[in-house]
């Protein structure tokens, strides 16, 4: 970046942040989510993989269940150091050993509010239970990591001295905990500053995002000398929930020249992987990981990207295991056509491209959405029926009984009709399986990676809307679908994804006419 020696000259940047990561713990505490222990060792798994350096298990003091899957964590083996969050209470400490967890993430709240009307406690009172307890903890021979609750609330002078009396007691790391997300930026980095200059610790920040600054914060925690954050997976945790590890990460690396141990290629799986687990649906502008993060539809913008990716993104999307996407749409130009086209094999001249804008637009104006099928339908019409996508579906057809669902598929595969047949209990899986067994008679293999339905309001002018991304031969292809059942949406999708297998590689060969 043109002004990062700004930073450099401004800030004393640390050569490496250290990734705490709580998506277990404060990222399960988001309101309506409770994790099986399975998919709490998938996501440690995918943590560690990832990168994290820390990963705060859970908070054994909720439940046996709970107490249970930390132990299974730390069984595991992983490279990431596991951590359990424990009160300053003698039996959550006790609890948290059970665990054989590396660090223990001890808190007591120590604002005036906490004080007067949670804890009921005095300051001293607060202090002296803080004390004891780091003492306490530090007995068990784990890394204690001290929690200030509520600490952008607290009187600074107080703050400092309970940070600085931990510390004596053998405290090895501190956090400020921005508790509701009420600081700014500038009360972050200055409150980071002192905390390090108080007690020559190692400081975090964990940082609320309920009024949209948590990455903000973190950010400016890091600039005043942070080399801990704390962070969720897609930002998720308590009410507006949690720095986002994607965020927070790709920040430090892209801005600030600071170097994590985060493997950003692989941030986008490992976002997909909570999403499901969570059922916390990532919206799809969501910064990094969302499905229109990379996406394009101005015009201008499209020409931009076309001529030179980075005249419109800030960074190239495979870096952060993205990939990009050029939508067709009422603000479309000419450019993105022809690029569209081009992916399906189709070169058409000027005014072919103009003609198929227009309508486009009119479909835009009247509210309705441009999928690859529709585009391709338009096209066709232009062309006075002469087009022949490289795949589409014919017909398809529906059974059910009690036990499963049946979808039986005629898809036309460069130019011949291939047969096939889905069963599932789902009717969503079954018509995948059967539009995937069609593609697998001219390939075997392909893998289903991601798939995403987006259902309609009330307003029933609009389609159900399909994405299915489908790795064939070790290339991804996604493909999109309207149509007012999800059946016929997701068919389209997966007819979408594989006309750009066989266009791609029908140009270098590899995929005859008559296969």
């Amino acid at each position: 970046m043109i002004w990062r020696s700004f930073l450099s000259r401004e800030y004393i940047l640390p050569q490496r942040v250290h990734i705490f990561d709580t998506t277990l713990r404060d990222g399960e505490q988001t309101a309506g989510v409770s994790l099986r222990i399975e998919d709490k060792l998938a996501i440690a798994e995918a943590l560690s993989d990832l990168g994290v350096d820390v990963i705060e298990a859970g908070f054994p003091a909720v439940s046996a269940g709970e107490l249970s899957a930390i132990k299974m964590i730390k069984e595991m083996g992983l490279r990431s150091k596991i951590c359990v969050l424990s009160r300053c209470e003698e039996r959550d400490i006790d609890l948290a050993a059970k665990t054989n967890a590396d660090w223990i993430h001890i808190f007591i709240a120590t604002s005036e509010l906490h004080m007067q009307y949670k804890l009921r406690l005095s300051p001293d009172q607060v202090l002296d239970k803080a004390v004891k307890m780091t003492e306490y903890a530090k007995s068990y021979g784990m890394t204690v990591h001290f929690s200030a609750e509520d600490a952008t609330r607290t009187e600074p002078e107080f703050l400092m001295r309970v940070y600085k009396s931990v510390k004596e007691t053998g405290a090895d790391s501190i956090d400020i905990p921005d508790t509701v997300g009420i600081a700014i930026p500038p009360v972050m980095r200055e409150l980071t500053k002192m905390t390090r200059e108080a007690t020559g610790l190692p400081v975090a920040v964990h940082c609320h995002d309920d009024l949209g600054l948590a990455t903000a914060n973190t950010l400016a925690g890091v600039e005043g000398g942070a080399e801990i954050v704390h962070v969720t997976v897609n930002g998720i945790g308590e009410r507006a929930g949690n720095a986002s590890l994607e965020e927070v990460a790709a920040s430090l690396r892209f801005l600030y020249g600071v170097e994590t141990r985060i493997e950003l290629s692989k941030i986008s799986k490992v976002s997909r992987l909570v999403e499901l687990k969570t059922g916390l649906t990532i919206p799809k502008n969501k910064a990094i990981v969302g499905r229109n993060a990379f996406s394009h539809e101005s015009g201008i913008h499209v020409h931009g990207v076309v001529s030179n990716p980075i005249t419109y993104e800030p960074i190239l999307p495979e870096e952060v295991g993205q990939s990009r996407r050029i939508v067709i749409g009422k603000h479309s130009g000419t450019h993105a056509i022809q690029k569209v086209l081009k992916e399906h094999g189709y070169t058409l001249d000027h005014l072919q491209v103009r003609q198929i804008l227009e309508r486009v637009k009119e479909l835009g104006d009247r509210g309705e959405k441009v999928s690859e099928y529709i585009l391709l339908s338009i096209v066709n019409e232009v062309l006075k029926g002469s087009l022949k996508p490289a795949a589409y579906v014919e017909e398809f057809n529906l059974w059910s009984n009690e036990e499963k669902n049946r979808c039986e598929v005629k898809m036309n595969l460069l130019g011949e009709t291939v047969r096939s047949v889905g069963e599932s209990v789902s009717i969503v899986r079954a018509s995948i399986d059967a539009g995937v067994s069609a593609l697998k008679k001219i390939t075997s293999d392909v893998e289903i990676v991601d798939y995403y339905v987006y259902f309609p309001p009330d307003d029933v002018r609009h389609p159900v809307e399909v994405e299915v991304t489908l790795r064939i031969d070790g290339h991804d292809f996604t493909g999109r679908g309207l149509g007012r059942s999800i059946v016929s949406s997701t068919l389209n999708a997966v007819a979408g994804a594989a006309s750009q297998y066989l266009t791609l590689f029908r140009k270098q060969g590899l995929v005859s006419e008559n296969t």
